[in-house]
């Protein structure tokens, strides 16, 4: 496997010139550098998806300074590895594997509890700047004591309203339970499809919002948590609300199975059904590329009005970025994450990304559509996509029970699964 250099980057003061040869294919050139010889260089290595979370942390790290070395970051990123067929999961896990010790690196969330059994994780608690996270992006950054990560943004998934269409059939975005159930019967009698599901988060995060609310919402959470995590509460006398919702979603017709199954996240089908006006609403994350121009109405961004009394989201920390515990410069990989860790600087990552912070008060990048849902996440008690108190995985296996629901499998048949996946995953890693 090749590795190619795409981008080379002075980090501090003393660094006095830098000469970077940059490859997009085959075999790069070795980069020639000079530097002041007063401070050694160090060189640090990032792994991650696609260029746009490399480059918004280099745009921060350049404002770094360090006194006592040179800290040159050296990124590789996944998209270059395209073409040989792996994933970057499948990537990251072969470089740790292999020994080819990248000092940083973004950890996928369902691989946590698998890096945590190999050592691949280094526990960032101490950091002090760990404390400019909000309190739920924190919490879904500890796994068994350890803080595994600091995500660099922060996802959150709601529901966009086409809010013209909604007043054609003098219909409101709904605000709760009672009424979400009313404009989706309005909807469907003046032959409009309510949900232009798709068959990934489409399916699975209406499913977590009904089924996992009153647990996240409850004030003994810690505690129930503790119960699902062992064991002793089965996790299906949650989520088995939360598949006979999205069940009713399918028998009341409310959204269309065929579609759902045939659309991918984001994808032309989707927001073409969207954008002509064939659904109400579609599922999406909250970041600046889901409002696109080709929506020429209103829109507006909400958490699910599944409750009896309001809405709820399912949020997750985004770009986790780790430290491998393997550096041979752990010193100065743990300097670039506190750097990266101050409430300006992270502010200022979700900005570039168009997304919300992951830092105190959620602040969002320019997006007023949202503004309802932003508030919503602001005010902390949502779901977490993969909650690291649970000794096993929500998000993936949800998304595949919820497809399996749609192919035709009974509620009590998805129920047992889960059941017995949950007691599986416990045994796996609490051996």
């Amino acid at each position: 496997m090749t590795r190619t250099m795409n981008c080379l980057r002075k980090l501090s003061a003393g660094l006095m010139g830098l000469l970077v040869c940059t490859g997009c294919a085959g075999t790069p050139s070795e980069p020639d550098i000079y530097i002041d010889k007063q401070v050694p260089d160090v060189v640090i290595t990032l792994f991650c998806q696609g260029t746009n979370t490399s480059d918004a942390i280099q745009n921060c790290c350049d404002k770094m300074e360090n006194d006592v070395s040179n800290i040159i970051l050296y990124s590789d990123d996944a998209s270059f590895y395209a073409e040989d067929g792996l994933s970057y999961r499948e990537l990251l896990l072969k470089r740790l594997e292999s020994g080819q010790a990248d000092d940083l690196y973004i950890i996928p969330a369902e691989d946590v509890l698998e890096f945590d059994q190999r050592g691949y994780i280094y526990d960032l608690s101490q950091l002090p700047n760990v404390s400019n996270l909000s309190e739920d992006a924190l919490q879904q950054s500890i796994y068994r004591g350890k803080v595994f990560s600091v995500p660099l943004s922060y996802s959150c998934f709601g529901l966009i309203w086409n809010v013209d269409l909604l007043h054609q059939y003098h219909l409101e975005i709904p605000t709760n339970l009672e009424e979400f159930w009313a404009v989706c019967e309005s909807l469907k009698q003046n032959g409009i499809l309510p949900y232009g599901a798709n068959m990934d988060y489409g399916l699975s995060v209406p499913a977590m919002c009904a089924g996992f609310a009153p647990l996240y919402q409850s004030p003994d959470v810690k505690e129930r948590l503790s119960a699902l995590s062992s064991g002793e509460t089965a996790v299906s006398s949650y989520m088995r609300a939360g598949f006979a919702f999205l069940q009713t979603m399918i028998d009341k017709g409310y959204l269309d199975v065929d579609q759902a199954l045939n659309t991918l996240p984001g994808s032309e089908e989707e927001s073409s059904l969207f954008a002509d006006g064939n659904c109400a609403f579609i599922s999406s994350l909250c970041r600046s590329k889901a409002f696109l121009d080709s929506y020429h109405f209103e829109m507006e961004m909400t958490a699910l009005p599944v409750l009896d009394d309001g809405a709820i989201c399912v949020v997750g920390a985004d770009q986790r970025l780790a430290v491998n515990p393997n550096s041979e410069h752990l010193k100065e990989a743990l300097s670039v994450v506190e750097s990266l860790c101050t409430v300006e600087t992270l502010n200022g990552i979700a900005s570039n990304l168009g997304k919300i912070s992951s830092a105190r008060g959620n602040v969002a990048a320019t997006l007023p559509q949202a503004d309802p849902l932003v508030g919503c996440v602001a005010q902390g008690g949502q779901i977490p996509n993969q909650d690291f108190h649970l000794s096993f995985n929500t998000w993936n296996t949800i998304k595949e029970l919820c497809v399996e629901l749609c192919q035709g499998a009974a509620i009590d048949d998805v129920c047992r699964e889960y059941d017995q996946l949950q007691q599986a995953e416990i045994d796996e890693y609490n051996s």
